[in-house]
């Protein structure tokens, strides 16, 4: 339930916009009295320990939109999290508050920038609804659909088209239920033989998804995976460089923001458990070396459980310039390695701070353990001299958590 106090309070304080703050303010104390809105708003939250994102939707009466939508966020991942709630099919008029925030909207919307009078707008919807809704039969290999989802299974092809697949009846639902900018689902027979797959696809339908019933031999050219799955879909992603051509960041940060540094992690499924990881414990953003594991490939996305769609997502090809340049915008920049002199239950974090982990057998680089603020290790029992590198990153970015929150 929406705490409405809270989101007034954080409104005035994160957003500059005075006037959309008043309106909204006057609506709800007339909400409060007579349990009506005298100007219709849709209201989105998004935060775990503290409030990160409020989203107002209310019908639009000027431009050629459905909804006026005012944008208020502290990080990226605020921002993402609540520009996915905003409804597919509708087109939006986004009120954007602060510049940083362009990027951000990119990522899930397409659409154009609109200057007024009245400020900076975005005019858009979300990416993957805006062509025509189509619910149809493949039954050969050889339609385009079915080719354009079979480019997607190299790594090419996901960086060439900006979609990665997504499979499984569990991973699908979690995409639809997530609000993911899906751009069409393809699945057999074997999802209707089930009241659950049959749930799912009236949702997706529901939700103006385009849905195409193929045969087992249509699935199993699209995809390698065995048994072939009963349904799979392609989501639209932004995999953005770290780094400017000035070497400025291209990540927005505030100062309670968290975020991990992935070196080379080689093996998917590491790197998806990480991401999953990451993804619970709130961090901000991910930024990831551009060595190592793709977090698109298919091993990643199932075992990330979400987090590949729901994260900011970096890399940088130069981790080592990276980690500087956030050490010289006031981060922390910790470094996970069993050989540290610090231990981990022995340091007084403070925020912002950016954990580090590293390649699954030789961990760090030496460069980047150089570029750290400070190395610090996790205390293990003998017998063991190191973890997996999710397991590893979880212990480090809940124990900055909790030091924060002081309650996780």
């Amino acid at each position: 339930m929406i705490n409405y106090d809270t989101v007034i309070a954080f409104l005035e304080r994160k957003n500059p916009d005075a006037e959309v703050v008043s309106c909204f303010k006057q609506a709800y104390q007339t909400f409060s009295k007579t349990g009506e809105w005298h100007r219709p708003y849709q209201v989105f939250t998004t935060g775990w320990q503290t409030l990160d994102g409020v989203l107002l939707m209310t019908p639009e009466e000027v431009f050629d939109a459905d909804y006026r939508v005012y944008l208020t966020a502290t990080t990226e991942r605020g921002l993402r999290e609540i520009l996915l709630a905003f409804p597919r099919r509708c087109t939006g008029i986004f009120h954007l508050t602060e510049k940083w925030m362009a990027n951000g909207v990119h990522d899930v919307l397409e659409g154009e920038l609109v200057h007024t009078d009245d400020g900076r707008f975005y005019r858009g919807v979300k990416r993957g609804s805006g062509a025509v809704v189509e619910q149809r039969m493949i039954s050969k290999r050889k339609d385009a659909i079915a080719a354009d989802m079979r480019k997607l299974a190299t790594l090419k092809g996901k960086l060439e088209y900006s979609q990665f697949v997504v499979e499984g009846d569990l991973m699908v639902e979690r995409a639809v239920r997530d609000g993911l900018p899906i751009e069409k689902i393809l699945y057999t027979t074997t999802l209707l033989e089930a009241t659950e797959g049959q749930s799912l696809l009236k949702s997706a339908t529901a939700d103006n998804i385009s849905c195409y019933q193929v045969n087992d031999g249509v699935m199993g050219s699209i995809t390698t995976t065995r048994p072939v799955p009963s349904i799979i879909a392609s989501v639209y992603f932004n995999f953005r460089h770290f780094l400017s051509e000035s070497g400025k960041s291209n990540f927005h940060f505030s100062p309670g923001c968290t975020m991990l540094v992935a070196e080379n992690i080689a093996n998917p499924d590491n790197l998806g458990m990480t991401l999953r990881t990451a993804d619970a414990v709130g961090v901000s953003a991910v930024l990831l070396s551009s060595v190592g594991a793709s977090p698109f490939h298919k091993n990643c996305v199932r075992a990330s459980r979400g987090a590949v769609g729901r994260l900011p997502l970096y890399y940088a090809t130069d981790i080592r310039a990276a980690i500087e340049t956030l050490r010289l915008s006031g981060w922390n920049v910790l470094g996970g390695t069993s050989n540290a002199e610090k231990d981990l239950y022995t340091m007084k974090f403070s925020l912002p701070t950016a954990i580090v982990v590293g390649n699954e057998n030789i961990g760090l680089s030496i460069e980047t353990r150089a570029a750290c603020t400070e190395l610090v290790r996790i205390p293990m029992a003998s017998g063991q001299s190191s973890l997996n590198v999710g397991v590893a990153a979880g212990i480090l970015l809940y124990e900055v958590a909790r030091q924060y929150s002081g309650r996780v």
